[in-house]
């Protein structure tokens, strides 16, 4: 018979011992005994009164209940013997090792969602401490659910700090040298760039470059990404297919003065125009374009990009952010959590796209919800529709699913 477990007078069932384990305790897969489809991990931490005042005061928060992506502890209890439990919701989905390779898009939006993500979790006053491939979730449509929040940081100052320093292939070079091995906001700026990387250009920066610990250490610590010190394969992607502003970020992102490494919010931004600009040369080369840009990053034939033709803005309403995005005709422009942070989990990932097209627009859901738009003071229901660009100089008004924003002429 299959053993339940109380946690915080929540009753579990034992799916399966053992399932996990990381560096503070022991994971097991467990469902509600009141619901035996809803999937839990259960786990156990060693005891003390620091362990047992930092794993409250995550319950307390209830991250998973400011997003989904959020598998936060919900509930704990010290049970004696030098053990915590403490329940969170289980993160379906895999590491980035898991699934075959991603095209260039997509692997962009995995990063923009990642990053929105940790934006989200900054804005509460949360830094995650402990970023890593085994606690980055990504499930086969790309979406991203951050696991194991025992190493985080709080902005609380009452609350103490984490005893682990984090994982090795994400440290930052002040906590590889010595001169500041606890985890700081800083420094999780640097594992979420070395996670980025990885998911970019589907290697670890120092693949191909180093094996042994001492030489890893030597070229994470260079102050530059270590992607510019290593001789490419042909079939490798070309690291010019991610656009300059984005290779420029990840040279600050590996630099040695940790107050010069770039926010989540400037890399959302910056991952956002290269989603908007991702173009497909002849050769089958995807990369992100500049006008600048003369030459394919894969096959190195000329070409010429066109120049953007206008801006479109996006009001979230009632008086939410302004959000500027390029307009090129026949580039789609996609609405939803994996290009605007902080939205409710009742909207897609992609849930609207827009469709510049001869001076017309063409809106077509693409959500599991609904979008609704308002056309002569009456909603309607959209599946698809055209829209003229004088029709965009008043602001047009849609929901998706239960958010409102407005689009707005540039």
């Amino acid at each position: 018979m299959a053993k339940t477990i109380e946690v915080g007078g929540v009753a579990t069932v034992i799916k399966q011992a053992n399932f996990g384990q990381g560096g503070q305790g022991q994971v097991h897969l467990v469902h509600l005994k009141s619901d035996p489809d809803k999937k839990m991990a259960l786990k156990e931490l060693r005891g003390s009164t620091r362990a047992l005042a930092r794993t409250k005061y995550l319950c307390q928060r209830n991250l998973s209940a400011l997003s989904p992506a959020f598998a936060g502890p919900i509930v704990c209890e010290d049970v004696g013997n030098g053990r915590i439990l403490h329940l969170a919701p289980f993160a379906e989905g895999g590491d980035l090792d898991d699934y075959p390779p991603r095209a260039l898009p997509q692997n962009l939006e995995i990063c923009l969602e990642f990053v929105s993500l940790i934006q989200l979790l900054e804005e509460n006053g949360i830094v995650h401490g402990d970023l890593g491939t085994g606690n980055i979730r990504i499930a086969p449509d790309g979406t991203v659910t951050l696991i194991d929040f025992d190493g985080y940081l709080a902005d609380d100052p009452t609350i103490p700090p984490p005893d682990t320093i984090g994982q090795f292939p994400m440290l930052a070079p002040e906590q590889r040298d010595g001169t500041h091995e606890q985890p700081t906001r800083e420094s999780g700026y640097f594992a979420m760039a070395v996670f980025m990387s990885t998911v970019a250009t589907g290697r670890y920066p120092t693949e191909g470059l180093a094996d042994e610990p001492t030489d890893v250490v030597h070229y994470m610590s260079q102050g530059h990404w270590p992607e510019h010190d290593r001789i490419s394969d042909v079939d490798d992607l070309p690291i010019a297919a991610l656009g300059q502003e984005l290779v420029d970020l990840f040279d600050l992102a590996f630099s040695l003065n940790p107050q010069a490494r770039p926010s989540p919010d400037v890399w959302r931004r910056a991952l956002v125009r290269a989603l908007q600009n991702c173009w497909v040369h002849d050769c089958g080369q995807c990369f992100v374009a500049a006008s600048s840009m003369q030459a394919c990053p894969g096959c190195g034939a000329q070409i010429t990009i066109p120049g953007t033709r206008g801006q479109l803005k996006i009001q979230l309403l009632p008086t939410g952010p302004r959000y500027g995005l390029e307009l090129k005709d026949r580039v789609a422009i996609v609405l939803g959590r994996s290009t605007i942070p902080g939205l409710p989990p009742t909207v897609s990932s992609r849930h609207l796209e827009i469709l510049p097209f001869g001076g017309k627009f063409l809106l077509r859901h693409v959500g599991r919800n609904p979008t609704l738009i308002r056309q002569r003071g009456q909603w309607y229901r959209l599946q698809e529709s055209w829209l003229d660009a004088d029709d965009l100089n008043s602001g047009i008004d849609l929901q998706l699913a239960d958010l409102m924003l407005s689009l707005i002429s540039g």
